[in-house]
């Protein structure tokens, strides 16, 4: 789509792979996105998006600029066993998707 830019790296890639090859975080210092008119969408293990969102705080973006995704935390999918609950959220009823903003609200221990 017009003004939409996505960039995509791995950590390991194999001979078929003709894209950046980085750490994540690594490649957004690289990258060094102006967080003006932006948005970062992430999702993956929980220790990249650690990482990914301290990149992207450093960079300045704003909580409610970035949004990332908990699904890892799933596992009913439907607000019934309890798994996913962080706080007063249900990762399977009030996300996956959240902005850093609402993942700065939940409870430290997650």
């Amino acid at each position: 789509a017009p003004g939409v830019d996505v960039h995509l790296t791995v950590d390991r890639g194999d001979e078929t792979w003709t894209g950046e090859v980085a750490l994540v975080p690594h490649f957004l210092e690289k990258l060094n996105p102006s967080p003006e008119n932006t948005v970062a969408i992430t999702c993956g293990p929980p220790i990249m998006i650690k990482f990914v969102l301290e990149s992207l705080l450093k960079l300045g973006y704003a909580d409610e600029q970035i949004i990332t995704t908990l699904e890892l935390k799933m596992q009913c999918g439907v607000g019934k066993c309890g798994r996913c609950n962080i706080g007063s959220k249900y990762v399977c009823v009030d996300g996956p998707v959240f902005s850093y903003r609402e993942i700065k609200a939940m409870p430290k221990e997650y």
